[in-house]
């Protein structure tokens, strides 16, 4: 079973203690070390003043010399943000620099200043994101490209470099919302999904998403990745007792910025029914049995593991690691 390391690029700003950064090298190390085959990237803006937040380019170019052999994603880049050509034209490299082993997950975003940062009307995300994908696809494939579209223009362009393998780099689509899961199905190689969503509306999504795929004539061997919420301790009362309080905190700012249902004043119940097949805390038996049942029940072929919190000690951190990687080995 292909287990990927979901890097945390935030941490809190009262807690500035230039640590971050060691730390998640760290992890990265562990991870390879423990037989994890993937690392993935988030992407947000303007997270100030609470938080700090590293840049994503820099980081996955460092990532690529410092874990060779791994495939780097990003799940996912804020696609109607950026600028097209640059975005190309980074992933390009970053795809040289991995041996080929790169694949671009991309969403719309949601958070209202990130939109108001950059200028773009939020009403225009879906529009800019079918044109940009279009764009990106066609400057990776083609020698030579024009393009004359709603918020692009440019005549005879060709990227400075372009991916190893001449189809071009693979894209990913995230979403959590019905019309979101069709638009991966139709414009997307795989789909991304957050790492909250229900094993229910999991099930549900993946058979629309796939559904979907048949319609539109798309190839139907997509990796059907999983992400979670994951720590693995020694055993299930210490990994509930060492996680809930740290993903607590931070699904509460999720529901403040607008997105899940995390209600942070239901104290430890409220946690543990909010938990509930969408994370994965526990002992070793317990992690176990759930990738065996995401595995049976849905088909999954990888996850996408965040198993770093603000609150959650190093050296807990990489214990967890390192027995999800011997877990991971057996399945």
């Amino acid at each position: 079973m292909k287990v990927g390391l979901f890097i945390p690029l935030e941490w809190e700003a009262a807690h500035d203690d230039g640590l971050h950064i060691p730390n998640m090298l760290e992890q990265v190390q562990t991870a390879r070390d423990a037989g994890f085959s993937s690392l993935w990237l988030p992407q947000h803006f303007v997270s100030g003043p609470n938080m700090r937040q590293l840049s994503t380019s820099p980081i996955l170019g460092l990532l690529a010399g410092i874990a060779p052999g791994l495939t780097l994603g990003t799940g996912v880049l804020l696609l109607p943000m950026l600028n097209p050509v640059l975005l190309a034209e980074e992933a390009a490299t970053i795809d040289h620099l991995t041996g080929g082993n790169f694949t671009l997950g991309v969403g719309l975003g949601y958070r209202e200043p990130e939109f108001q940062a950059f200028g773009v009307e939020r009403k225009s995300r879906v529009p800019r994101f079918r044109e940009y994908i279009e764009v990106m696809r066609r400057l990776w494939t083609e020698e030579s490209v024009t393009f004359h579209g709603k918020y692009l223009h440019f005549d005879n362009i060709s990227l400075s470099l372009r991916p190893k393998n001449p189809a071009g780099i693979p894209i990913w689509v995230g979403s959590a919302v019905d019309d979101g899961v069709k638009r991966a199905a139709e414009i997307g190689d795989s789909w991304i999904c957050a790492g909250a969503m229900g094993r229910d509306d999991l099930r549900r999504w993946y058979t629309m998403f796939h559904e979907a795929r048949i319609a539109h004539g798309k190839p139907l061997n997509y990796p059907r990745q999983i992400a979670r919420e994951c720590f693995c301790g020694p055993d299930m009362k210490t990994a509930i007792a060492l996680a809930a309080g740290p993903l607590s905190a931070k699904y509460a700012r999720y529901a403040g910025n607008g997105w899940g249902t995390f209600d942070p004043s239901a104290g430890p119940a409220g946690f543990t029914e909010f938990a509930r097949d969408r994370f994965v805390v526990g002992d070793e038996a317990f992690v176990r049995d759930e990738l065996q049942r995401y595995r049976d029940e849905l088909g999954a072929t990888e996850f996408r593991f965040r198993m770093a919190w603000p609150g959650v000690s190093q050296q807990d951190v990489l214990a967890s690691i390192r027995r999800v990687g011997r877990l991971a080995a057996d399945l």
